[in-house]
């Protein structure tokens, strides 16, 4: 610049020469600016390959590595990168990524070789020919490929083979990692073996004998037990090694008077322990149905007072061809079946030393999904029975023992109590909550909860959830602790459960909690009550919450290393997913952005609008922008509609062709469409008319304040957003074309039809589901009649395009079917696309594909004026030659 200003001044008299320059000077400039923009391009489908999914899958101890895979519709890779040094490593069609120790990765590849990698020096080891492996302590179980069986072997990290056995039916690591029980048989004899990983050369056997294999192999938690079964037809055994006596017991079905007799052990569940190693649990089944009066071949019987409809009915047989829970006491030789047909439900809870059981048909017939039930608490020390709850609502989260064994909590009225096994008392535990429990919802009528995610260690506290916080409440009730302060700050705090024994488990409808110990803390997540804010905090029992991101963007997939260094990954309309790492020391890091390709291709940008319906309800909406949007210009828009949906507005969408239900917001945006995702919310037994209120109110803020064409608007919807497009259509001239997808659109019929889902009627999809009707069509037969779009369907003049799959179990595709009856019969423009192998999604991807592509043609035809599509044609007209 000094030296143009010299030029400037020595040349200053001279005015060709001045305007020379300045010319030069401002063409030099702008061949400069014009060189440092980059020129972004719309994405097309060829396009679409380039980008990939991301998913973080684990982080190392130390916190030093972070794995995480890219998956691509063709290839998907497996990455390890170090968060300070940005090492990284990756393996195609990488899978089951572990990190052992500090020090080393191993993970499966999809050509059979198990690679394991030492993160400090980058040296790798492979085995090749490796159709499963698992890493135990400090080596790696392979299970290798063979025509003829299946050979074990154990491996070093380094690759060093340590020991093999051919002919492996199956294999259990003990938790404590000193043993591997191993099965073989090579069809005449069969043999447990047991391996010592500190001497693993040396093999013991713990029993042989001639026939079928040994199988369900099963260790204690503390791995001083081990049990397993030899099953035969004839007669089964159940055996019970003891490793600390190094003795064996058995338990066979041969012996009459203990075992049923028209009764099998069942192979189709895993053996467990009680927590004493006392008690051993496993299923038994039927030998055969005794009862086969419902399977005539030549008559169905449907009787109105059955408690269970015919093909319930053939699916339970009166409860005998389920599966029975039974025990078994090594030390004592008793036996217990503690389920059967008049309480066929259950399963030993808490430490074991009880069962809760049930029968979910106790109040058939009903309109529910799932029945109330009777619940039935039996002490299986001694067979006792005796009844605990009447009449109790089913939840999967408000009926659940404390994995202590102590004690039982239930939702119940919108209060939580604590039954107290030993004591018998029942104890009301929230009174000090002064906040309410229960979720209000429109939907069923039940106990909806908020939740309880656990107990404190050794069932010292209640865990409990309000609408914002986190509560510890003891099981008298007498004390209650909130550990959270989200209700003053407008953010719900919830535990990230990390081990699987803060997850609980679930068996046979049978709820056991998770158990926290506080003083290792907490990992929470967090959100604003509309989910525009999300973040992680932990909690320590001394210094309360401590944040370690809270952010208006998605917050997904969170990983903590035993150090506390977080990963998570991050996301927004126009951030692709990104890995973010921090610890509480540190300022949080971006180790990984993924799609960055992205920068070179215009996106869209979203906006959040609000409107009013007629009761003057505040809502909201999501709108995104066309991906070469420019002020002034006219665009289309089309209208995803089912709920609530503006909590998603941080989500990521990427262009794609495999899309379950056809529709995808980056490919239409970046074809020029505005898209919009309404809120809507619902009159009871009004469902329709409220979807068009709120839907039309949406659409008419977006056309008085942004640049939509008012005559080239589309809707679409799937499932019950596809019932809501049908009925919209049938009251509304606001759309130029629509797309439905397994929508329901006959409401009288859809009550008096057989739920393939549960086998039962399906009364219960439109009193309690979404229909929200509340009452039976024999109630308020007009509701049923005014919420169904078939009714209507001569009032519909918007050309429609719909799909279903003829495999569809929750939707059944003659309601798709009856409206295009009726608009054939009333001669309206519609199709209907039948996929012969789909169901309520379409998991096949050429379905997905041939669904994307066909919906996105009748869009840009009705909606930006390009041809027809031939697919679309009348039949006599596609084939005219």
């Amino acid at each position: 610049m000094k030296i143009l200003y010299s030029y400037i001044n020595r040349y200053f008299s001279d005015g060709k020469c001045l305007l020379y320059l300045l010319m030069l000077f401002f063409t030099l400039i702008t061949s400069s600016t014009r060189g440092q923009m980059t020129v972004k391009k719309l994405v097309t489908e060829k396009d679409y390959p380039l980008w990939s999914y991301l998913e973080a899958e684990a982080i190392s101890s130390n916190g030093d590595w972070t794995s995480y895979t890219k998956y691509y519709d063709v290839v998907d890779s497996l990455f390890v990168q170090h968060r300070k040094t940005g090492k990284v490593y990756s393996f195609a069609q990488g899978s089951k990524g572990e990190f052992v120790s500090d020090n080393h990765f191993v993970c499966l590849t999809g050509d059979g070789v198990v690679h394991s990698l030492a993160l400090n020096n980058g040296k790798e080891q492979v085995l090749k020919n490796i159709k499963s492996f698992e890493v135990f302590g400090p080596n790696i179980i392979g299970i290798r490929n063979s025509k003829e069986s299946s050979p074990f072997s154990i491996y070093n990290l380094e690759g060093r083979l340590l020991h093999t056995e051919d002919n492996l039916i199956e294999y259990a690591t003990c938790p404590d990692g000193k043993k591997i029980a191993i099965s073989i048989s090579d069809g005449k004899k069969s043999t447990v073996l047991l391996v010592d990983v500190e001497n693993i050369v040396e093999r013991k056997q713990i029993i042989e004998t001639d026939g079928g294999p040994f199988q369900r192999l099963k260790w204690s938690n503390d791995g001083s037990a081990l049990a397993f079964m030899h099953y035969d037809e004839v007669e089964s055994k159940l055996y019970y090694y003891d490793a600390k006596k190094n003795n064996i017991r058995s338990f066979s079905t041969a012996d009459k008077g203990i075992f049923p007799e028209t009764m099998n052990i069942t192979l189709r569940r895993e053996i467990k322990f009680s927590k004493d190693n006392k008690k051993v649990f496993f299923r038994i089944r039927q030998r055969k149905i005794l009862d086969a009066s419902h399977k005539s071949d030549q008559v169905q019987v449907w009787n109105a007072a059955d408690k269970k409809i015919y093909p319930e009915a053939i699916n339970i047989h009166e409860w005998t061809s389920i599966d029975k829970h039974a025990l078994w006491e090594p030390e004592t030789g008793r036996f217990l079946q503690f389920t059967d047909i008049k309480l066929p439900h259950g399963a030993a809870v808490g430490n074991g030393t009880y069962a809760l059981t049930f029968n979910p048909g106790d109040y058939s017939p009903h309109s529910k999904a799932v029945g109330d039930r009777d619940i039935y608490i039996t002490e299986l020390a001694t067979g006792k029975r005796k009844l605990l709850l009447k009449k109790h609502i089913y939840s999967t989260t408000n009926l659940l023992a404390s994995p202590g064994g102590k004690f039982i909590s239930y939702f119940t009225g919108g209060n939580w109590y604590v039954y107290d096994i030993s004591t018998g008392i029942h104890t009301l535990v929230n009174k000090n909550i002064p906040y309410s429990l229960r979720i209000d919802t429109d939907k069923e009528d039940g106990d909806d909860c908020y939740g309880n995610p656990g107990w404190t260690t050794g069932d010292g506290y209640l865990l409990i959830y309000d609408q914002y916080d986190i509560w510890k409440v003891s099981s008298d009730g007498t004390e209650a602790q909130r550990l959270t302060k989200g209700r003053e700050k407008g953010i719900v705090y919830r535990i990230i459960s990390e081990k699987s024994s803060q997850r609980g488990f679930t068996e046979s409808w049978a709820e056991t909690n998770g158990v926290f110990d506080l003083n290792e803390g907490l990992l929470l997540k967090a959100r604003s009550l509309d989910h525009f804010y999300n973040g992680i905090f932990l909690w320590d029992v001394k210094k309360g919450l401590s944040e370690i991101c809270y952010t208006d963007k998605r917050v997904s997939t969170v990983l903590r290393s035993k150090n506390n260094v977080i990963a998570w990954m991050e996301e927004d309309t126009d951030l692709p997913w990104q890995i973010k790492v921090k610890s509480i020391r540190t300022e949080e890091t971006v180790l990984l952005r993924s799609n960055t390709h992205q920068d070179k291709f215009m996106w869209t940008k979203r906006e959040m609008i609000t409107y009013q319906n007629s009761k003057g309800q505040i809502l909201k909406g999501i709108l995104y922008y066309p991906a070469d949007y420019q002020k002034g210009k006219l665009y289309p828009m089309v209208v995803n509609i089912y709920e609530t949906q503006s909590s998603q507005a941080h989500y990521y969408r990427l262009p794609n062709l495999y899309n379950f239900d056809g529709f995808n917001i980056g490919n239409l945006t970046s074809k020029g469409y505005f898209v919009l995702l309404p809120d809507i919310t619902y009159e009871i037994g009004n469902f329709g008319l409220s979807a068009v209120d709120a839907v039309e109110a949406a659409v008419k803020v977006v056309l008085e304040k942004y640049n939509v064409d008012e005559k080239r608007v589309g809707l679409i919807g799937h499932s019950f957003g596809g019932s809501q497009t049908d009925f919209i259509l049938t009251q509304s001239k606001m759309f130029a074309c629509a797309v439905s997808g397994a929508a329901t659109t006959n409401f009288l019929s859809s009550y008096l039809a057989v739920s393939e889902t549960i086998g039962g009627p399906n009364f219960y999809k439109m009193e309690y589901g979404q229909a929200r009707m509340k009452v039976s069509p024999y109630e308020n037969i007009d509701i049923y009649l005014k919420n169904s779009p078939v009714i209507y369907a001569a009032n519909v003049t918007t050309p429609l395009l719909s799909w279903t799959g003829l495999r569809d179990t929750q939707v059944l595709p003659t309601q798709s079917f009856e409206f295009y009856m009726a608009l054939r019969r009333l001669g309206k423009t519609h199709i209907l696309l039948a996929y012969t192998n789909g169901g309520h999604d379409l998991a096949a991807k050429e379905d997905a594909v041939d669904l994307t592509r066909r919906i996105e043609a009748w869009f840009d035809h009705y909606l930006k004026d390009e041809n027809y599509p031939d697919w679309a044609k009348p039949e006599q007209d596609r084939y005219r030659k």
